[in-house]
């Protein structure tokens, strides 16, 4: 009596790294349907002496694209991609932070970018690494460093603005992230824009650092916790 189980049951005509690729980057709303469909397909092309193999890898181009734009347009991309912001820029602006709060005698080139309002300049220097790393880093945070009034202010205005939203309307979840995305730049491109425009004097650019960092250290939490919450599929 034939296992039901047995491997045979599984095998399809298609090459086995074809039916790999496609039984894990197409649509799985109609993955199985696909494949079936393309193995009809690929055997009665070998069957009937046409170029089956370049066939096959037109169509499993297409279905692995059709598949991954699909794929990005579900909260699920959204939610990994909010967790790895979170991974990546919380810690990264809690050591500027920490750099800023604590520094002593900076270069003269990461002074000038600083008075500049270029910590997008800063992040990617290297200089900068090896002083946030060594001399002020993680060790040296203080919850002190991370009361801004400004800050505070907009992550509630960003909170308030979002709950109002969710409760009145019923946005997609690219169009809720479309938001919360203008709400975590828009500190920084202000900042820069004041730094820039009006060249403030040195001890008055600190604030506005601060509220340039912190505004989207505190907003994009709140942005992932509204996403989870609210949006389950």
């Amino acid at each position: 009596m034939l296992n039901t189980n047995s491997p045979e049951k599984h095998r399809t005509a298609l090459p086995q790294f074809a039916t790999w690729l496609l039984s894990r980057l197409t649509n799985p709303a109609y993955r199985d349907e696909l494949i079936g469909d393309m193995e009809e397909e690929y055997t009665e092309r070998q069957q009937t002496n046409q170029d089956a193999n370049n066939w096959l890898l037109r169509q499993s181009a297409l279905a692995i694209w059709d598949g991954q734009k699909a794929m990005v347009k579900s909260t699920n991309f959204l939610k990994a991609v909010s967790i790895i912001l979170c991974i990546l820029v919380l810690p990264t602006i809690a050591l500027f932070v920490g750099w800023l709060s604590n520094m002593e005698e900076p270069t003269e080139h990461l002074w000038q970018l600083l008075l500049a309002g270029e910590i997008h300049s800063i992040l990617l220097h290297g200089d900068y690494w090896e002083h946030a790393w060594n001399e002020s880093g993680i060790a040296h945070l203080e919850l002190a460093m991370f009361i801004n009034i400004p800050s505070i202010l907009w992550v509630m205005a960003f909170a308030g603005s979002a709950y109002a939203l969710l409760k009145r309307f019923t946005p997609s979840v690219w169009e809720f992230s479309a938001i919360a995305l203008i709400f975590l730049l828009l500190p920084y491109l202000f900042g820069y824009v004041v730094i820039s425009w009006f060249e403030p004097a040195a001890q008055n650019v600190g604030p506005i650092l601060a509220f340039m960092m912190l505004a989207p250290f505190f907003t994009l939490p709140i942005y992932v916790c509204f996403l989870f919450k609210r949006f389950l599929k």
